[in-house]
């Protein structure tokens, strides 16, 4: 009894010391927890500020490349026009004031330019769109005209003051004229000023996510600022020549657009900068510039500055069960917007792609069947000899093989002179007039004679509008849908009848026809370059006819389709626009 008496108070103590002990440490595990949980709160804050420097970072960057597309693309533009404009008769070979006239009318028509000229061989003005100041820059600079003289090729020039303002600046392009003989006449040059460049860093240059101020530059190769948000393209002073990171890394990766931190070169604040360098087309390199799009680091900051005191208020009561969740869940959204980034990047690069890649395929397939023509038709050629020369002296196997070379040659010939054709119903067509579409049928008509009489058909029509197209085109249209008509007329003589109405503004021309039809399921199908219903065997042809019908509609901003059954016949419907009202047509004749 005694024993366990005095071993009651000691069992007691130990457990009193163990409870004291406890409650001792839990302010310091508490306060561990907090020192954990707030040095994970911070490297969360960390990430999410590097996250959403990465993010404007590639946005910004993003921006600096969609325009330095769009600049390229304009610039090609303005590129082909001073080529379109060295080619044009009147300014090659008209009167003074003729040439003044069309140099008014590019310059009304295009209404990119701020100048257009023309000079003589000897490099003297004689025609332009302004008169220039009588103190000042000419419009047309020694260096440039003897540069295009002695190359003959297309010179434009940097950012210099416009002719016509001594306070703004432009773009410059000069090309040579040649006469019929080839010999030298003169140049024609343009100016481009970058005020009409101006919107395309606003268009362009949004940010995805709210309006952010940011702010732009212009640089030329050697880091000269030609333009700056809030002061574009206005002389003050001498030019102004920075030495940036950004420009550093342009000028080594000029394929890639990209980010980096910074800082600014006035204020002295960091800065995140995107850049992108433009980069031409084709026989065009363009203008070696450079476009920076950036924003303050602050400003990318201060989404997650805001948190901070909200998330050190309520950590205080919930951090402790949260802290482990909101970590998890930051690097997972930290990994979706980094795969959404990346998705979106990847998507808007393959759209910018496809444009540029679109103008070179045209290009491609122009010069391809171009190119192809010459050693085909040797190929053709020699088949045909060989197949003349030697029938019958061979076995039948050797005649049935050269008749199979004769026939492949002749059908790649023709599938080549299709293509070539579908490649130039935009790259050849001539600019839109007032046109009656009843010559345009009647010259469609004579260019089928054999075809009409062989066949026995009956084509009618009711009378026909004029509209406002290319009456080239417009004759191969209906040629192709006549054609395809009487090709499909079936066993009983063709009968075809053209037809017009208004609608909506737009007449609506239809081609029926009685012959074999179509089903409807293939109703799209025909107009696919290419594609075909029937064997070779069964009608002859390429499949191309329909696709260049489809082409020279869509150049004509109508649309064609077809209503048909098989076995009914089939009607082929395209629109076209009405013809101008006539105070504008004697505008155009003017």
């Amino acid at each position: 009894m005694k024993t366990g008496l005095n071993n009651a108070p000691t069992k007691a103590g130990v457990v009193s010391d163990r409870s004291r002990s406890i409650h001792g440490r839990l302010p310091l595990v508490l306060l561990l927890c907090f020192v954990i949980a707030t040095a994970l709160g911070l490297y969360a804050l960390s990430f999410l500020r590097t996250v959403l420097v990465e993010e404007r970072g590639r946005e910004l960057a993003m921006n600096a490349a969609a325009v330095a597309d769009t600049l390229d693309r304009v610039m090609f533009e303005r590129f082909g026009d001073i080529q379109l404009f060295a080619n044009d008769g009147i300014l090659r070979d008209g009167t003074r004031p003729e040439k003044t006239a069309r140099l008014l009318s590019y310059k009304q028509l295009y209404q990119y330019y701020s100048w257009l000229g023309v000079a003589d061989e000897r490099g003297q003005l004689i025609a332009a769109t302004d008169a220039l100041p009588a103190q000042g820059t000419q419009g047309l600079s020694p260096e440039s005209f003897e540069l295009v003289r002695r190359t003959g090729t297309v010179y434009f020039e940097d950012m210099r003051p416009s002719p016509t303002s001594q306070r703004k600046m432009a773009i410059g392009f000069t090309a040579p004229i040649y006469g019929s003989k080839g010999e030298f006449r003169g140049v024609v040059a343009t100016r481009v000023p970058f005020e009409y460049l101006q919107p395309i860093f606003e268009q362009e240059g949004r940010l995805r996510y709210g309006e952010i101020a940011y702010d732009w530059l212009l640089l030329d190769r050697e880091g000269t600022v030609l333009s700056e948000k809030n002061r574009p393209s206005l002389l003050n002073g001498g030019p102004v020549k920075v030495d940036v990171p950004s420009h550093a890394l342009a000028a080594a990766e000029r394929d890639h657009p990209g980010f980096v931190q910074e800082t600014h070169r006035r204020r002295g604040t960091p800065v995140v900068t995107g850049y992108a360098r433009t980069r031409g087309y084709h026989n065009f390199h363009g203008f070696d510039w450079l476009v920076l799009f950036r924003l303050d680091r602050d400003q990318i900051y201060a989404p997650v500055d805001r948190l901070i005191w909200m998330v050190g208020g309520i950590g205080l009561l919930v951090i402790l069960p949260l802290t482990g969740y909101g970590i998890w869940a930051s690097l997972e959204l930290g990994r979706e917007r980094n795969d959404l980034i990346k998705a979106r990047q990847d998507l808007e690069q393959s759209v910018a792609e496809l444009g540029r890649s679109n103008a070179d395929l045209q290009q491609f397939a122009y010069v391809a069947s171009h190119d192809l023509q010459e050693p085909l038709r040797m190929v053709s050629s020699y088949t045909q000899l060989i197949a003349r020369r030697y029938k019958g002296r061979l076995d039948a196997d050797a005649d049935e093989f050269i008749a199979f070379a004769v026939d492949g040659a002749n059908r790649m010939q023709r599938l080549i002179q299709d293509l070539l054709a579908y490649s130039r119903v935009k790259t050849g067509g001539r600019q839109f007039e007032p046109t009656a579409m009843e010559t345009v049928l009647k010259a469609a008509l004579d260019n089928l004679t054999n075809a009409v009489k062989e066949s026995h058909a009956i084509i009618t029509h009711d009378p026909l509008p004029a509209v406002m197209g290319d009456e080239k085109q417009l004759a191969q249209l209906f040629q192709n849908l006549l054609s395809n008509a009487l090709k499909f007329g079936g066993a009983q003589p063709p009968q075809i009848h053209i037809s017009a109405k208004q609608a909506d503004g737009d007449w609506v021309f239809s081609v029926r026809d009685h012959g074999i039809g179509i089903d409807p399921q293939y109703a799209e199908r025909i107009f696919v370059i290419f594609q075909r219903l029937h064997t070779r065997e069964e009608y002859p042809g390429t499949g191309i006819g329909l696709a260049i019908c489809k082409k020279i509609v869509e150049r004509h901003g109508g649309r064609i389709w077809v209503e048909s059954e098989r076995g009914n016949g089939a009607t082929f419907y395209f629109t076209m626009r009405d013809e101008e009202p006539a105070s504008s047509t004697q505008t155009l004749n003017r």
